[in-house]
């Protein structure tokens, strides 16, 4: 990943570490950092951390991610935002230290959704895409960068023109989740 490509970007609730090799961005999460929100428990999270670029107009957004191990309930991946009632991300996250998953989740409103399923343990790398087509939202994932699944189709109740897409990383439950961002590349 070269510097020169992310001199466009900015973050969201910039993590305390953040560290450079040709490897690509190591990132640090937060104990406690999440983005969910669900009006009806009162619930307002939106402390995650997201290192993103302004879009407008049809777009395709590939990030690849690379974790060596899994915390409860923390998650890398892909993020697209008009505010922080509305949002989407695809993220690959663990309920437990030996149970990863894949899921989806999409903020309309100020009410979160959340679909998920299984993952083999042995997931150390992971590729994500969104796809912007006239107002639609199409999820991909990918193990190896070229063969791509989709996910999830969506829209949004209330878009704006300009939305912020990029990656993310939160640790809602414990200390110590690092996961290193290899590849984020725009179409």
């Amino acid at each position: 990943m070269l510097l020169d490509q992310l001199r466009d970007f900015e973050w969201l609730n910039e993590p305390a570490e953040v560290n450079f090799s040709d490897g690509g961005m190591s990132v640090l999460a937060l104990k406690g950092s999440d983005f969910w929100q669900n009006k009806n428990r009162h619930v307002r999270k939106d402390d995650g951390h997201f290192f993103f670029v302004r879009k407008c107009g049809n777009f395709s957004l590939l990030v690849q991610w690379h974790l060596n191990h899994f915390v409860d309930l923390a998650q890398c991946g892909l993020m697209i935002r008009f505010n922080e009632q509305s949002w989407a991300k695809i993220a690959l996250m663990s309920e437990s230290k030996n149970l990863p998953k894949l899921g989806t989740f999409v903020c309309n409103g100020g009410f979160t959704d959340w679909a998920c399923q299984n993952f083999a343990a042995d997931v150390h790398d992971i590729w994500f895409m969104v796809k912007r087509i006239n107002g639609d939202y199409i999820f991909f994932y990918s193990l190896d960068g070229i063969e791509f699944v989709q996910v999830r189709l969506f829209n949004f109740l209330n878009e704006d023109v300009e939305i912020k897409a990029g990656a993310f990383i939160c640790s809602p439950k414990n200390d110590g989740f690092e996961a290193v961002l290899k590849k984020i590349d725009f179409e």
